[in-house]
């Protein structure tokens, strides 16, 4: 009997666990074009949603992850980045943050990076992206997996033609970040929640 409480507690962890991951699996492979579909000739760039830095203005693990991400998934002696995101309240902008990561830590050049930072939400990082992506014969979007899946939605609903140059980043290694992964669901399942109650809101909100 006292094995129980323990065991039972175990079991539903593991279930948890496993269902985080298993929704951030399914998210990873959604909302892209099908399988043959033509792309014009060009670069590989890769789109990296914005997150806030930490309350000094430094790279926050979020940051970290969503970058870590992207750099994993450049393909190709010309592929790019786009660092997308603003400045609030005079602090220097979430895309620089995470620019200097890719480039101090990671070793991208700088040649290979582009900012983006005006942006608030999710919506405006990839409307206020769109001028840096016009070139690519690729496009990527590198944030969690469940979050990336949602600007592939919004490329697809802003810029159709964007949307089927659209294909995977290494965005879902199990394991990886699981206490991120869960945080990405519970603000998803938040903001679904918030828009049903005042549907009203703008998109991206």
């Amino acid at each position: 009997m006292p094995l129980r409480r323990p065991v039972g507690v175990l079991a539903a962890a593991a279930t948890l666990v496993a269902g985080v991951e298993a929704l951030h699996w399914w998210a990873s492979r959604r909302d892209f074009p099908p399988a043959g579909t033509p792309r014009p000739a060009g670069d590989d760039v890769v789109l990296v949603l914005g997150s806030p830095s930490t309350p000094e203005g430094h790279l926050h693990p979020v940051q970290r992850w969503r970058t870590d991400i992207a750099v994993r998934s450049l393909s190709g002696p010309g592929a790019r980045l786009v660092f997308s995101g603003g400045a609030p309240d005079g602090v220097r902008s979430e895309a620089a943050v995470m620019a200097d990561y890719a480039h101090d830590v990671l070793g991208v050049d700088r040649a290979r990076i582009a900012l983006e930072t005006r942006s608030r939400s999710t919506w405006e990082n990839v409307a206020n992206s769109l001028p840096l992506l016009e070139g690519a014969g690729t496009v990527r979007i590198a944030s969690a997996p469940t979050h990336a899946a949602r600007g592939r939605r919004y490329l697809a609903r802003m810029r159709p033609d964007l949307a089927l140059r659209l294909a995977p980043c290494e965005d879902y290694r199990v394991g990886e970040r699981w206490r991120e992964k869960a945080a990405s669901l519970a603000y998803g399942a938040a903001r679904r929640t918030v828009r049903r109650l005042r549907p009203g809101l703008r998109a991206g909100a």
